[in-house]
Parts: C-alpha cells; structure tokens; sequence
C-alpha cells in the first residue's frame, strides 16, 4: 500500500469496520469478522458505544506481529478533523476524537488502554502520543510549545529502557502501569504533562523465570556503555552478572540494544538530564549489576560474604565505608525497648543464609526503585504546565497475565486489571442501563456479569479480602517465611465464603474475569512487606556521592511500614477516580495468538479474550440503546439554530422551559421520531448518524444565513419607504391591540402564578398516597405547593454548624417536626422536637438542647439517603412517617409535610416507590432489635394529626378526608387562573340555617339520601356554599367602568351576580307561584334578599359601602338592555341597590323576567 487513499479503500473492502452492524450479533460473528479483517492485515475494528454525554468508540486492536506501514504523516493528515465514520477505524481515529472531543465539549478526556500482555498496550500508547504531537501546534509554534511535544516523544524510550523487560508472551511488556496526563491550553497546544506510575516489578531485578530478560536497560547499558564508563564501572558482557543470566535470555528477536541504548541517552538530553546525573545513573546501575555478583559462605546459622574483592568494588560504586556495607549484608540490628519515651537495648545479630540474600536482593531492588521514581519525577518537572485548561489522560498498564507459577506479582497485576475492567463496566454496561431506567427511557435491559465481587474478593476490609489478610499476616507474624506461609495459608480460609476463590493445599484460585488463574502462597508474605532494613537505609545515606543519598531522604527511623497491597491498592483506588473525572475512549488489546507469530489466528484463544473482555454484550447494549446523550441545556444552546420556533436571524428567542425547547428542536429537525427520545433531564439521539445531521443542519445554517442576510439587506434597500410604512402600521396596530395584550399579559402571568414550582414532584409524590392513606384537607387543595426549605436554611447559621461539614451540601427539603427517640435501651419511645433537613446525601435531625443556660442546636442524627431503603406511613390520619435504614436504626419522624419529604427521598434516594402502609410498622429501634408502631383509630380523640396521643408505641388518630381523595393535574377556565380541582367522593351535604336547608355545590339533589349535613349559624346557604366555591379573580388593575355601550372586554361578572343563563343567586323574584328553593330573601322588593357577598342593607335600603360602582359591574347598557353583573348605578351609601342587583331600565341579565317565576335553584352556587 503505497499511500493513505489506498489503504483506505482496503479498509473499506473486507468485514465490517462497526461491529455494532453485524447482522447476527454473536461471539462467533464477533470472531469470524476479526479473523476476516485480520487475514487482511487490517487489524482495527471498533464498536461504536457512548459515554455519560458523548458518543466513543472502543477501538479493538489486533496485535499484527509485524510492521504495517499505516503510521505514516500522510495517513496523520487523512484523520486531521475527519468525523469518525467519514474513515476506517484507526488508533490516529481514537486520537482524533478525544482531542476534538476535548476542544469542543470543553471537558477532561482518557484513552483507556487494556488487555492481556503482549496485545500491543505499549504500541497503541505510543501511536497516540505521536499523533497528538504531529496535529497540535501549527505552523506558528512557540519554542515552549516544541520543546513540550520533544519531550511527550522522548518518555516512550526513556521509560520503556526502565520499566519495560521482555516477558514470554511480550518482547516489550510494560512491567509498571504508567498514567500520563497531556496538558493542553486553551488553543488545544501541547502545554506539559504528568505521569503517574503504578507498581514497578522490582522482583525482576533479582529474578527471572526461563525465558525472560531483567529492564531492558542493564543490557542496553552492558552494549552501549563507552569504554570510560566500563573502566570506571566495571561494566562488561551481560553473562558476566547474575542478575541478567536467571533467565537464559541475553538478546531479544528484532530489538537492537545498541540503537536503544543511543535513544536512551538522547532522551536524557532532551529533558534536561545533565552529565553529572547520567554519570550518577550509570554509576547506580553498576552498583545493582555488582550487588548480585556478591555471594556468601555459611557456616552455621551464619552467612559472610565470600569475595572481599567484589565487596570492596559494590563498596567504591555506591561510596560507602566497606566495613559499613558489610556489616549491612551480614548482620542486624534489633532493638528491645522498655517503655514509650526510652530507649531500648540494641543488640547485632547475624543473619542466616536465607536473610542475607534477601538483604542482598532488597537493596538491589530500593536502589532501582527509588531510581526509577527520580527519572518519572524528572520527567515531571520538564513536564510541568502553570496553568493547564485541558487534558488527554493515557492510560498503558500491564495486561493480565497468567503463567504457570503465579506468585503476588500476577496477583497485584491482575487486580488492577480487574478494577480497569470494573471501570470498563461502569461506564459502557452499569451506567447505561442505570440512566436509561432513571431518565425514563423505553429500551430492553442486557444482563452482563459484574467483577465487583472479584475486586472485593481481593481489597474489601469487611468480610477480609485478600490483601487485607496478608497485610494483617505481615504485622502479626515475624517467623521465617516457611512460618509466615503457613500463617497466610491459614488465616485464607476466611476468603472461602466468596464463589470467586478457592483454596487448594498450598495454592489458592481466584476466577478472574478473563479465567481462573493458580496463585502460590510461598514467598508471598515476603514480597508483600516491601520495606528496606534500617541498616541498610542507614548506611546507604553514608554514601559520598549527593546523588544516591537523594534517592532515600527520609531517615531510617521515619519510615512508614507499608504493605506493597496496601500500595497498589491505594494507587489503583487514585487512578479510578482519576479516570471517573474524564470523559472516557477505549482500546481493547487482543492477541492473535500466544507464540507472538506474525498471519497467525488462533479462533480459540481470540474467542477466549472476545467472551472475557464482553465485547458481546457491548454489542447489545449499543444496538439496544443510545449513542448520544446530553443535558437539555447544552443541547438548546448547541442547537437551537434548527428550529425556527427556538431562534431567528441566529439569534436565540426561546423564552420556555429547556425542554419544551429541545421538543421543539426535535420535532422540527428532518430526523425520524423514531431517532430520539426525551428523557427526565436529558435528550437521547440512538444513532451517531443522526448527530452527525444535526450538527450538518447547525453548519448549514450559517452558510444560508448569509445568503439570507444578502437578501434582507437588498430587500431593505429596494422597499426602504415600504418598510417605513409596515413599521407605521405596526405601531398603530400595536396601539390598537395594547388593551388585548395586556389582557393576555395577565393571563398568561395568572397562568404563570398559579402554577407550582414543584407541581410535577408533588404529583409524582401524590401517587405514593393516593387511595392508601387518610389525607389532610389544606394537602389536596391548590393553595398547597412544595417548597422544599421552609427553614430557610441559607440563613440559618446555628443549624448549618449543627450540620458540621454536611453544611455545603445542597439542601432539598427542611421542616420542623419531632423524631420518636429511646431515652434508654428499655425505656419506652416518645416524641421529641426536632429540626429536619434533606439534602442530596443525607436527611438531618438537629435537637435543641441547653448548654451552660443557653439554648445549642446539636446533630441527633446523620442517616445517609443511600441507606434508607424502603418507607411505612400508616393507613391513618396522622403525620408519622418511617423511614428504613438498612445499616442503623430505623429513623421515625412527625411533620405536617411528611408527603413532600417521602417525595423528595423517593425521587433522589433509593427507596425507589418501595413504600408500604400498614397500621402496624415494625422498625428497627436499633440494628437487629425491632419494635412495633400501632396506629388506633379513636373517635373520641379529636386532637389534630399535628398533636397526636402517642404513648408507648402506640398512636391514636381521628378521622381525616378520604384515602381515595386526590388533586387533579392544573385545568384551565375560560376565565380567572388555573386552579387545581380536589375530587371527593359524591355525597349530600345539606347547609341550614333556621328552616331553610341549601344544597352544596358538588351535591345529589336534595331528599336522595343526605348523608352529612353541616349547621352554619348566622349565615345563609349562599355564605356556606361559597366557603367551598374558588373566588373568582378580578382583573389586575381594573375598577374602572367602561364607557357606555356594552360591557368591557373580559369584564367578569359581579360577586353574587348569577352565571350566564342562570338566575341570580339571592337576587329580585316577582310574584312566585311558590316559595323558592333555599333562604327566605330579605330586602328587596318582592322578598330579594342580598346578593352573594353584598353587605346588609342599611336604613333606608341603603347598602354600605362609598362611592363608585358595584365591583366588577358594567354600568346599564343602552334600551334597557339587560346587564350582566347588575347596575353601574349609585355610588355605595347613596341608597342605590345593594351589589348584584338588577339594572335600571331592564330586568338583571340571566334572571328572571317582570312577572315571572323564578327559577327553583337561586340558592345554588354558579359552577365555573
């Protein structure tokens, strides 16, 4: 293939570049489709997956065996600002989206490198490195800016010479995990960096197995070194030291060490290694070569070192007193103490054989180490950015690696491995699904397997993992290893309760997510302790030379007893919440075939990684789901462009709510409904096609906005005059419709005033209730809205202290209310005063307690929401709600908004609708000890469910409105705000006063089984209905009558004026053949009583009141014509008609006519 376009098009020709299209989704597919691309050297595949708010790739990497030039500059610019799916898929492709991923969605990024050792991990690492510093800078790069990108190029064969060792099953294997972080500003230039390492295999440098090779960098040394440095350093053939024979394996099939060790030394230039340094490196790496040339003679339980020779050259390497470092290799020292501040007795005892290699071993290995640290920290400081806007994280670790002796090596590997998978998981499998069941999305769930429990099998304290059990061998036991074995083999037993592990004589098994894998027990306490003698320390810091007493700074007496699990464990812990802050890319490693040969396609071992690393699954997930999400908000102002409803001339003119904007958006977008879906907080695309529409529409626009503007601006110029006359007219208009606008001004801010800030929450929390609890009255009606905080809580400074440092947490729901406590372990519960808060993670009771005669609010209790599981209420009228807490004792709380607070932890917690109702709650009074709430309905008590009896447990309650009474969703009048409408049960409720009895409205009809009847004295049946009956609302700013001719637009009608068609209620009547239905009427002519809401007339006829007209009436109309709402006649107090009355010159509209009957219903009340 001589150029990019032809490798190209080759990628295009064989198998599917997305395996997400596979027309069977199968592992054999799977399979089949890699060995098709394989046979064909394409050797990337992908599977298009998303993230949290963006769509990824998880590139699948086959591990060729062999050079393929598809690496060049000319295939780097085919993939510069190329969309992903315009080419094949490619590493530069992965690069490419993470960087433009990072410019545009101005977020973190991570490249997640895995898989098994000798996939190519190190490989792919490097071709990222390459392409993001051929594609930043530009042609006006600064001389920073070059010297950045020289150095993110030189780490890889500096740190590969270091950290790097061939392995069976790699030739370059990464025997540290390595986590660096590209900083970028904000222009997208290369601006440093950081490296993060993980877990050097120090063994290596002792020990190999048969096959392997020690750092590449002592044989690379051995070859390259000049003939001053082999003079001074004693630094011969590689054969000559026992170090690097262990293995049988001195050189490594296509790897030149000569040339290595010549980039080597040019690394060390570029980043700023002076020559004294280098010189100090070299003089450090012969010392380690030299320390293992050193051999002992035993005699007894003694061991000496046999060649004085050897001992004086190690001796001369690290500047060191000879006598010192041989003291330091044959004895110890060991120091009793008899009490804290006094010293103790020392005494020197001589170490055995076993000892005195181990103490050999170990300072080989803390010289290496400790030099290994210094180069990364070098590196560092090279690396260092001031002010970082952005970073690309790339993640290259060891793989999983199972051979025949697995000893603690392979196990701290592969639980790392272990928790990349888990985090793997998480992002493409766990938390998909999780989104899609909490933002409401319709999809088909896919079962996957979980490797949290192997993860815990090995770090969880409680029950004991793995690492826990060594640490807590290494502190107890000091017995030689056999004894520190056997000690392990034991206390391992208590690992036996987890399906993932077994344990076989003096092996254990651990079946990891990519198979079962052998672990020996010998020599694992050993290599689990991980710290350097004291005596050694101390004598290692008489060294002459300033370089090597840099390595080790901290004194002998200072050093911190840590456990290498206790290590890795901590730096895996830090590198996953590392990777959780970034928006994450993925390469998945594999390998062909275990003999590293080139057109080689071994079908069992592939399908073996394909069914452990899930790519199945992720299949499924992808197909079944969504490959774009983002918040409403992000997605209106990245695209409300599209839609004319949402923007014009470019400009953004949506004034709703972000949802109804992005519906908008949707809907007028050329893409199938069948594309999309609306979440509770964030819209789902399904299709990366369909995003790549979306963001080819926001592009286009510009393009025609620009003819558009050409066009306007010819129109204006040609049609200038018409113009001015259109804005003329407009403003005319604009005069003539002020009055309709303002009507419609009110009511859309009626409408806006009337409805709930929390309506949808507290109609998801009525649902909880509804039909399974007696309710309150003021509940159900629309005057109740959710509020959250009726503390205040930003202003309440005494309760945030209380809090402590859950102060900063965002508070959703605060009350007064009480707790049932236990003042003893059998003393019975009471009620006691206290303040709860709710916020995001936790729900607060705070108590007022006096203190030194002053009153101190302090924290009761602190329940995490994540705890609380599942809630009781009672059946009841009471206030009482119990809440179930899976960790501690159960918390029971009293407070008048026990419904919004249920509704605020079913929405944010994990009670997930599990609420149940029952007049008998078992709570747990402490963890594992249950005592009973009883719930009796007592007719006799009338105290309200805000004082309840509550006494031993037991709580007596009165009646309150139904369980099936429930709030409708908001309607809309014609007229007057939106009210929300309380549905009760149909019943006659019958309203007397003297001999007259009025039917309610919401009533059967009188005499058809009246079943309450409410005496209201001293009022009329109009007065008692219209306690129930909503007000109805004047309009803002009126009062002032319109002029003659008809009533004004919008005007509604009089209090106590009859509805259209209807009669007045209490208004005139003529002779009647009968008495009407209802009060007698007093006042008026004819027996009229006042109209509704109308003040009692007084001497003379005269209502009360000053001057003006009736509220909210029109005045007469021309002819005698009738009048809704009664007379504009008489100011109040000047003997006119009292309010609702008729009109002069004509009988009141809807009432009725001279001489006639009136209708039987005047006491009704109108219905709206």
């Amino acid at each position: 293939m001589a150029g990019g376009a032809a490798w190209k098009d080759v990628m295009r020709q064989e198998g599917l570049d997305d395996m997400t299209l596979l027309s069977k989704v199968t592992n054999e597919q799977i399979r089949d489709n890699l060995k098709e691309r394989y046979d064909n050297d394409i050797i990337y595949p992908k599977l298009t997956l998303s993230s949290q708010t963006s769509i990824s790739d998880v590139l699948i990497s086959m591990n060729p065996y062999k050079a393929i030039p598809i690496y060049s500059k000319e295939i780097v610019a085919e993939y510069v600002g190329r969309s992903r799916i315009e080419l094949p898929p490619h590493i530069f492709s992965i690069a490419e989206e993470s960087y433009r991923s990072m410019l545009n969605e101005k977020e973190n990024q991570c490249i997640i490198i895995s898989g098994e050792s000798g996939a190519g991990k190190t490989e792919a690492a490097k071709k990222i490195m390459f392409y993001i510093a051929e594609v930043t800078g530009g042609g006006n790069s600064g001389g920073r800016l070059e010297q950045v990108k020289n150095i993110i190029l030189e780490t890889n064969p500096l740190l590969e010479a270091f950290g790097n060792a061939k392995t069976l099953r790699n030739n370059n294997s990464s025997r540290f995990g390595k986590y660096f972080e590209l900083y970028f500003n904000k222009n997208g230039d290369p601006d440093g960096g950081l490296i993060t390492n993980y877990l050097l295999e120090k063994s290596r440098v002792v020990f190999q197995i048969p096959g392997e090779r020690n750092f590449h960098v002592f044989y690379q040394y051995c070859v390259g070194a000049t003939q001053q440095e082999r003079n001074d350093y004693g630094i011969n053939s590689a054969q000559d030291f026992v170090y690097l024979t262990t293995g049988n394996t001195l050189t490594v099939e296509g790897m030149d060490d000569y040339q290595e060790w010549n980039d080597v030394r040019k690394a060390m230039n570029v980043i700023g290694i002076n020559a004294n340094e280098q010189a100090s490196i070299m003089q450090c790496l012969a010392a380690i070569l030299w320390i293992g040339n050193l051999t002992y003679r035993v005699a007894g339980e003694k061991a000496t070192i046999a060649d004085q020779g050897t001992l004086d050259f190690v001796a001369y390497l690290l500047s060191v007193p000879v006598a010192f470092l041989k003291s330091a290799l044959e004895t110890r020292q060991m120091e009793t103490k008899h009490g804290a501040n006094q010293r103790g007795t020392s005494y020197v005892v001589p170490l055995n054989e076993v000892q005195a290699l181990a103490a050999r071993d170990g300072l080989a290995k803390a010289i290496y180490s400790k030099l290994f640290d210094w180069l990364v920290e070098r590196l560092n400081v090279a690396l260092k950015s001031t002010s970082p806007d952005y970073c690309i994280g790339v993640l290259d670790i060891y793989g999983f690696e199972v051979f025949d002796n697995n000893s603690f090596e392979q196990l701290c590997i592969n639980y790392v491995n272990e928790k990349l998978q888990q985090i793997f998981i998480q992002f493409t499998l766990k938390n998909e699904q999780e989104e899609y069941v909490r933002e409401g999305i319709k999809w088909t769930p896919i079962e996957y397997f979980n490797n949290k429990i192997v993860c815990d099998l090995i770090e969880e304290k409680r029950p004991p993992g793995i690492f826990p059990v060594l640490d807590d061998v290494c502190r107890s036991v000091h017995a030689v290893s056999d004894g520190a074995d056997k000690a392990l083999q034991q206390r391992l037993s208590a690992c036996s309760e987890n399906p993932h592990f077994q344990l076989r004589a003096q092996n254990f098994l651990v079946k990891h997510y990519a198979g079962d894998v052998t672990y020996k027990v010998a020599g694992m306490v050993e290599k689990n302790k991980d710290q350097l003698g004291k005596d050694l320390i101390e004598m290692v810091q008489m060294s002459q030379n300033p370089f090597i007493t840099g390595l080790f700074p901290e004194s002998a007496d200072s050093v911190v007893n840590t456990t290498a699990g206790f290590k890795i464990k901590t730096s895996a812990n830090a590198l996953v919440g590392a990777l959780t802050k970034c928006t994450p890319h993925y390469v998945r490693c594999l390998k062909p075939n275990d003999q590293k040969l080139s057109n080689v396609f071994d079908g069992p071992r592939v399908m073996h990684q394909i069914k452990y690393l899930g790519l199945l699954d992720n299949i499924k997930v992808r197909r079944s789901g969504f490959a774009y999400r983002t918040i409403f908000k992000k997605f209106i102002e990245r695209y409300f462009l599209i839609s004319g409803r949402t923007s014009y001339a470019g400009q953004k003119t949506w004034k709703g709510d972000d949802i109804s904007g992005c519906r908008a958006i949707l809907e007028d977008a050329p893409v199938d409904k069948s594309e999309w879906q609306i979440g509770s907080s964030k819209v789902f695309l399904k299709a990366p096609e369909t995003l790549f529409a979306f963001e080819d529409l926001r592009v286009n626009y510009y393009h025609n906005m620009v003819s558009r503007i050409k066009t306007s601006y010819r129109t204006f110029r040609d049609h200038k005059h018409k113009v001015a006359n259109r804005i003329k007219n407009a403003f005319r208009t604009w005069k003539s419709c002020r009055e309709e606008a303002i009507a419609a001004i009110q009511k859309a801010y009626r409408a806006y005033k009337g409805a709930a800030p929390y309506f949808d929450l507290k109609m998801a929390g009525e649902k909880l209730v509804e039909g399974k609890k007696q309710r309150q009255r003021y509940s159900l009606t629309s005057v109740r809205k959710y509020f959250g905080d009726y503390l205040g809580m930003k202003g309440q400074r005494e309760l945030l202290a209380a809090m402590g440092p859950g102060a900063s947490e965002p508070v959703m729901f605060s009350a007064k209310g009480q707790a049932v406590v236990h003042s003893s372990i059998l003393g019975t519960p009471k009620l006691s005063p206290r303040f709860i808060i709710v916020t995001q993670n936790n729900i607060y009771t705070i108590m007022l307690k006096v203190k030194n005669n002053l009153a101190t609010h302090i924290l009761d209790r602190q329940v995490p929401i994540s705890q609380i599981n599942s809630a009781s209420m009672s059946t009841q009228y009471d206030n009482f709600l119990v809440l179930h807490v899976t960790e501690d004792a159960d918390l029971i709380v009293s407070t008048e908004f026990k419904t919004e607070m249920l509704a605020w932890l079913n929405q944010h917690g994990s009670i997930r609708n599990n609420v149940t109702y029952s007049d008998k709650i078992k709570y747990a009074k402490k963890k594992g000890a249950f005592k009973e709430l009883t719930f009796v309905k007592d007719t006799m008590h009338k105290q309200a469910a805000l004082n309840p009896y509550f006494k031993k447990g037991k709580i007596l309650t009165s009646d309150g409105m139904p369980a099936s009474s429930r709030v409708k969703n908001y309607e809309f009048r014609k007229k007057g705000a939106p009210k929300a409408r309380v549905e009760r049960p149909r019943e006659v409720v019958q309203v007397r006063r003297g001999n007259a009895t009025g039917i309610l409205r919401g009533t059967t009809k009188a005499g058809q089984g009246a079943k309450n009847t409410v005496n209201v004295p001293g009022h009329d049946d109009g007065e008692a209905a219209d306690s129930y009956a909503p007000a109805p609302t004047p309009i803002r700013g009126g009062g002032q009558p319109p002029g003659p001719g008809g009533p004004s637009r919008g005007a509604a009608p009089a209090r106590g004026a009859p509805a259209r068609g209807g009669p007045a209620r209490g208004g005139p009547g003529g002779p009647a053949p009968g008495p009407t239905r209802g009060a007698p009427q007093r006042g008026g002519p004819g027996g009229p009583g006042p109209a509704r809401g109308a003040p009692p007339s007084g001497p003379g006829g005269a209502p009360r009141g000053g001057p003006g007209p009736s509220r909210g009436a029109p005045p007469p109309g021309p002819g005698g014509a009738p009048q809704r709402g009664g007379p504009g006649g008489p100011p109040r107090g000047a003997g006119g008609p009292p309010r609702g009355g008729p009109a002069p010159g004509g009988p009141q509209r809807g009432g009725p006519a001279p001489g006639g009957p009136p209708r039987g219903r005047g006491a009704l009340p109108p219905r709206p």
